[in-house]
């Protein structure tokens, strides 16, 4: 099995860097609509057996585009991206400030960022919902090339579910509309490449 995961294209909150999580169901920015056609124009999407979707309009949009109406798009509600609570649309840059001991040393959200934001979701729940997800693909399409276009929270976790037992801090956010690969054969799941861009802003 090959699974290639693409990151959805950029959104006005994306530009602003604001958290973006599944609070916020924002489509993507003209610029993020143009440099997706421009990456898009680079991929063929007839090398795919399959492609998962997650529901929300930004990676929609981005399948619609990366397809080019040459696929059936599934959606799947266990892709929509990480809920970060009460901390979805605030600047991290302030909340860091705020809440030190819960940002990372790469400037993003800790574990233990939910002390702060109650209502969000745990790595811990998104570990289970990406596992879930490769789960049901290891068990129905073993023998297929999968596209899977969904958020950047969790394209860091679908890696860590494979390769570092959870733990997301191992992987960084892959840009707008970069692509990231896994192979899986026999019980073992192989990185091929991660964050790979088809444009150049």
């Amino acid at each position: 099995m090959e699974i290639v995961f693409v990151r959805h294209g950029q959104t006005d909150l994306n530009k602003t860097r604001k958290i973006q999580g599944s609070r916020f169901d924002h489509d993507l920015d003209q610029e993020g609509r143009t440099y997706a056609e421009e990456a898009a124009a680079n991929f063929d999407p007839n090398q795919f057996d399959l492609v998962f979707c997650s529901p929300m309009k930004r990676a929609m949009t981005t399948a619609q585009i990366f397809t080019k109406g040459q696929k059936e798009i599934i959606t799947d509600e266990r892709l929509v991206e990480f809920n970060f609570g009460e901390w979805d649309g605030e600047y991290l840059t302030e909340l860091g400030k705020k809440y030190p001991d819960a940002i990372d040393p790469w400037g993003k959200a800790a574990a233990n960022y939910v002390k702060y934001a109650p209502h969000g979701e745990t790595f811990a729940e998104l570990d289970q919902r990406c596992g879930s997800f490769l789960d049901e693909l290891q068990e129905k399409n073993l023998d297929k090339k999968i596209l899977v276009v969904c958020h950047g929270t969790l394209i860091r976790m679908m890696f860590a579910h494979y390769f570092t037992a959870g733990d997301i801090n191992a992987f960084e956010t892959i840009d707008n509309c970069a692509l990231a690969k896994i192979s899986y054969r026999d019980h073992v799941a192989r990185i091929n490449y991660y964050n790979r861009l088809l444009a150049f802003k």
